[in-house]
């Protein structure tokens, strides 16, 4: 049964406050990350907001993101990226909060840029950011959020 249009409508309002799509793909191995320039800058800011954060510092301690919550910072005692969380110590998720912001500035709306190696030896699933127009909807490169046409069956959602 598919999500109601009431869920997805949720679900859209939570990826536009998160400001950017996220997805992980298996061909190639990666977490896709899109959005405008200012929505990818806030991956920068929650990493910043969890280095920042003490509660953070102790090991196994997470934090999830996004409407379906699987987008997951680890505090960890090496950094890794694979297809279940972005890990670290508070320092490395620091050194790649530093890194995401370098490169993103130096990206054009319509480009894109990977992140892995950098970070990692230990990335499995690297980071796939794909900048966008200014203005873009994060919610619209969710697939499970494409628009369906009303069956005439269902009664419509009032409110």
């Amino acid at each position: 049964m598919s999500p109601s249009e009431t869920t997805n409508q949720h679900t859209r309002e939570e990826w536009r406050e998160l400001g950017f799509f996220y997805e992980t793909q298996d061909a190639p191995h990666c977490w896709r990350i899109v959005g405008s320039k200012s929505g990818l800058g806030n991956f920068v800011k929650l990493l910043d907001e969890y280095v920042r954060d003490p509660r953070n510092e102790a090991i196994s301690e997470h934090k999830h993101y996004g409407p379906y919550m699987y987008m997951k910072v680890v505090t960890s005692e090496s950094a890794a990226i694979d297809r279940d969380s972005i890990r670290g110590s508070v320092a490395d998720l620091g050194r790649l909060r530093d890194l995401v912001a370098n490169k993103l500035r130096d990206v054009q709306t319509g480009g894109s840029l990977v992140l892995g190696p950098e970070y990692s030896a230990s990335v499995t699933f690297p980071l796939h950011f794909e900048v966008r127009e200014a203005g873009f909807d994060p919610a619209s490169a969710d697939p499970g959020l494409t628009e369906r046409p009303y069956q005439g069956d269902e009664q419509p959602d009032l409110k």
